[in-house]
């Protein structure tokens, strides 16, 4: 039930209730707030005994009252489960938040969800497993106060969402709901349309998904999560949650949160593109296809595991996604969503037939980070801050991504950085206070090979990113030699190279002229 003005005037007048928000009367088809902040350097912090969330959040973003430098994170990713607030209280990670917060970290992003056992759906959607929905969630998100607070305490998501967002609010900007429910155990999400079982053209079966329930029941989720997330926080971003997969946005765009079959009526009006306003999706292109290409001429694949090819096929998922949502109105008769990046990352060890070494790496951390800035993306995450392995005992190589070496295997403090964290740290203390500027970057006339972009700050101080591009399987070998255009009256170049923030080294050149290789550079001019 939504209470208008005059009912919930009434009810205060009765005593019924000592707070209330006036709800919204507005959905993601009607408006998405304008971005006001600078781009996030953002990642996944993990968890590592015994390191506490603070000393983590410490050597991600930097604590210079305890001379530690950190990575050049200025956002991170959290999470706060609804199982874990019941267990330990909603206010246990008040003073965690506070420190993010103290020491850098702004635009956080949470991703929540995943109830308690006594508030989970007990319905086996997919027979012999529990589902990872909240029970009561079709009950009325609202109930004008009648137990003190203006949601359902017996909508367990509604009343889980108002504690937690009216707690934490302050220090998180974008609320991811639930982390990759369209998680596929099946390989159905892979399927083009008119496969047998392909998710573009079926909704995705509770045993093939993560959520391990109907669609539906995320769409709900999306729904209540719009409604209470907006009602507390107008200007907060309710993200759809972490996706890797076209095809299950493309279903969330075409159904409603009808648990009968998904299809509209007075009770369930928008399709769930009306509950999100900002796409979140995860990218790790060594294993989403984006490193090779089916050749006919050889029966086999054509490989290209080098960093440029990474960094492209992050942007290619990106537009996959927005064709999604163009399809469905967005950025047309609805507004656009705004996006985020929650994990992305390639191995610096190779395992299989999978791209891995740390040049790799720290070059496809550098490009991508630049290359998804010029395509309006707010934020970009690693996955993950620390190894939880050392190299002889990883069996995957998910177990060496991080910008630290293994957390699990040192003190506090003790950490040993990565290549990938020295050039993460590079990149953002050399363009966190800079924005994306195409007219410059258009006006350094680019020539094939070359690849880049200009930023700019507030002061209007130009910094250049610039790199040959890779295009050898296996090899982050290039050279170009570039020039600055002479309209652009460069007489000397000051050259930061990716491992900057750990030497401090600045090379000065005469004139306008610039020998590349594939990792890239950063450079100011005179």
């Amino acid at each position: 039930m939504n209470w208008n003005l005059k009912q919930v005037l009434t009810a205060c007048l009765l005593g019924c209730i000592t707070l209330v928000q006036a709800q919204i009367n507005y959905t993601a088809n009607d408006t998405v707030p304008v971005y006001q902040g600078h781009f996030g350097y953002g990642a996944n912090m993990g968890y590592y005994p015994p390191w506490k969330d603070k000393e983590v959040a410490d050597i991600a973003t930097g604590n210079p009252a305890l001379g530690v430098a950190g990575v050049g994170v200025n956002s991170l990713r959290p999470a706060l489960p609804e199982h874990f607030l019941e267990q330990w209280g909603y206010d246990v990670r008040i003073k965690e938040f506070e420190h993010y917060q103290n020491i850098g970290n702004r635009n956080n992003t949470i991703f929540v969800g995943y109830p308690s056992d006594d508030h989970r759906d007990p319905t086996e959607f997919c027979e012999g497993t529990h589902s990872e929905v909240f029970d009561n969630m079709y009950l009325p998100i609202w109930d004008g106060g009648a137990n003190g607070t203006p949601v359902n305490e017996a909508n367990y998501y509604a009343n889980y969402l108002y504690k937690m967002v009216t707690r934490y609010k302050d220090y998180a900007r974008f609320w991811e709901i639930s982390n990759e429910p369209d998680f596929d155990y099946t390989n159905h999400a892979w399927l083009p349309r008119g496969a047998a079982g392909s998710w573009w053209d079926n909704n995705p079966d509770p045993c093939q998904n993560a959520l391990k329930a109907p669609i539906f029941h995320y769409i709900r989720m999306l729904r209540i999560s719009y409604e209470v997330i907006k009602t507390l926080d107008p200007d907060a971003y309710v993200a759809i949650g972490g996706l890797g997969y076209p095809s299950f946005l493309d279903a969330v765009c075409r159904n409603t949160d009808n648990p009968d079959n998904g299809s509209a009526n007075p009770e369930f009006p928008l399709k769930g593109g009306a509950y999100f306003d900002c796409m979140s999706f995860h990218s790790y292109p060594h294993i989403d296809g984006s490193l090779r290409n089916w050749s006919n001429d050889i029966n086999d694949f054509v490989y290209k595991r080098h960093s440029d090819a990474a960094a492209n096929g992050v942007l290619i998922l990106k537009k996959e996604f927005e064709a999604v949502l163009k399809n469905y109105g967005y950025g047309q008769n609805y507004p656009e969503k705004t996006y985020i990046i929650t994990e992305s990352n390639i191995p610096r060890v190779a395992f299989g037939d999978y791209i891995g070494s740390d040049k790799a790496q720290y070059n496809f951390l550098m490009k991508a980070l630049i290359q998804v800035q010029k395509e309006d993306v707010l934020q970009f995450c690693v996955f993950n801050l620390g190894e939880t392995k050392n190299e002889s005992a990883a069996s995957s190589e998910f177990q060496l991504m991080g910008l630290y070496k293994n957390l699990n295997d040192v003190n506090p403090y003790e950490q040993i950085i990565n290549s990938s964290g020295i050039a993460y740290r590079t990149t953002s203390n050399l363009l966190e206070k800079s924005k994306y500027n195409a007219e410059k970057t258009e006006e350094l006339l680019l020539p094939d090979g070359v690849k880049g972009a200009a930023f700019v700050d507030d002061n209007g101080t130009a910094t250049y990113a610039l790199w040959a591009e890779t295009k050898t399987d296996m090899s982050e070998l290039a050279t170009q030699s570039y020039s600055f255009p002479p309209s652009l009256n460069v007489n000397t170049l000051l050259v930061k190279a990716w491992d900057y923030s750990k030497t401090g080294t600045i090379k000065t050149i005469t004139g306008s002229r610039l020998q590349l290789t594939g990792s890239p550079v950063f450079v100011s001019v005179r």
